[in-house]
């Protein structure tokens, strides 16, 4: 058989094709890996803190409580993200409480930009599979746990919301 078309082999039409093939599906593989090894995974359970322990400081734990917005929200971009400060407390009434940086967006574990003024009813949380969060709902935080030094006061920069 002949390959030639026009004076040009075929031959490296086709190895050529194979490569891209090659190329495009190295860079599937590249993208998934990536993307799952981004992926906030749970973190170590942790007690409810009731007491801030320095020994604490920098773990990725997850800690169990009921969201709450503490009468009132902020956000602040002190740390590359855009943070909403919510309060994470021990029970549904009160008890414990500790601070909880959520992620502003419209993505998995984050909250909707609600503008400079809100009501409880309008603030859209995401957990980790999508689904909605509302304040008041027990949910499991992971991410950095972080103590102010000497343990006056400690708060948790959330990566994952599960419910």
């Amino acid at each position: 058989m002949d390959f030639q078309l026009h004076g040009r082999s075929r031959a490296p039409r086709l190895r050529f094709k194979k490569a891209e093939g090659i190329m495009k599906l190295t860079l599937l593989i590249t993208c998934f890996l990536l993307f799952t090894a981004c992926a906030a995974k749970p973190g170590e359970p942790m007690a409810f803190p009731t007491t801030c322990n320095d020994a604490d400081d920098g773990k990725y734990v997850a800690i169990t409580g009921y969201l709450t917005d503490g009468g009132s929200l902020y956000c602040s971009n002190t740390g590359g993200r855009m943070d909403c400060n919510f309060t994470l407390t021990e029970k549904s009434d009160g008890g414990a409480k500790i601070l909880a940086s959520i992620a502003q967006g419209s993505g998995a574990s984050s909250v909707e930009d609600f503008g400079k003024s809100y009501k409880r009813s309008d603030l859209k949380i995401h957990d980790n599979s999508g689904g909605m969060v509302k304040v008041g709902d027990k949910v499991t935080l992971s991410g950095k746990f972080s103590v102010i030094p000497g343990g006056s006061s400690c708060f948790i920069t959330v990566d994952r919301i599960d419910k």
